[in-house]
């Protein structure tokens, strides 16, 4: 399986360990803007650092003088997205994405909603200390051990909802704003999440889960 992009975003930022592990099985390592603080804090070399560069300092830009840095000055997008604008460029399908949550609640929710103009042509992934998220394809097959408790939350009307080796499973089912299916729990794995239209978030409570395949 090809490996996957870690892009560091300049929220909350998960452990030092879970950080680094990432990165050691990374193809490639994209800081957003201040996620190059992340990385210089924990020891990690960004490839690419990208953004507006409003929160990086000049130190360490120095720091990461042999990383490629790109200014966009663009003000009417976040630094996740021209980080994914990037990356996209790059022709990379794969990506985690570490530190985009916590800290201010609206670039939480923020990012968790414009990562749905990329999911057409990416997989992606948020991770943090014992949780992962990742949108949902037409079918997405998942490896987590048994018991663990996954959560789907909809962004927007969803169709044809399935889920296959969950505790309590669905067959094309409808789930709408505000319907949320949280604390499920795996019965077998690897468990399958099938929707035939809408946009799905599904939440992996434990070790960080990789998704075996998704068809888009």
């Amino acid at each position: 399986m090809p490996k996957p992009v870690l892009l560091l975003c300049n929220g909350e930022p998960p452990s030092r360990g879970l950080v680094r592990r990432l990165a050691r099985h990374a193809a490639l390592i994209v800081a957003a803007d201040g996620g190059a603080k992340v990385a210089k804090e924990y020891g990690i070399v960004p490839d690419v650092i990208v953004g507006d560069l409003d929160s990086v300092s000049r130190a360490t830009r120095r720091h990461f003088r042999n990383s490629l840095t790109l200014y966009v000055g663009r003000q009417d997008n976040t630094d996740l997205e021209k980080a994914l604008d990037y990356i996209a460029a790059e022709g990379r399908h794969e990506v985690v994405i570490a530190g985009a949550t916590g800290r201010r609640i609206d670039f939480t929710l923020g990012n968790l909603s414009v990562v749905w103009n990329y999911t057409a042509f990416m997989d992606i992934s948020f991770v943090g200390d014992g949780w992962s998220a990742m949108a949902v394809g037409k079918r997405t097959v998942v490896t987590a051990p048994k018991g663990t408790t996954v959560s789907l939350i909809p962004f927007g009307t969803c169709e044809g909802v399935s889920l296959r080796g969950l505790q309590f499973p669905l067959a094309n089912a409808i789930m709408k704003v505000g319907k949320i299916g949280v604390s499920n729990v795996v019965r077998s794995s690897p468990f399958v999440v099938r929707v035939r239209r809408g946009k799905m978030l599904l939440i992996v409570f434990g070790r960080f889960a990789r998704r075996q395949g998704r068809t888009r």
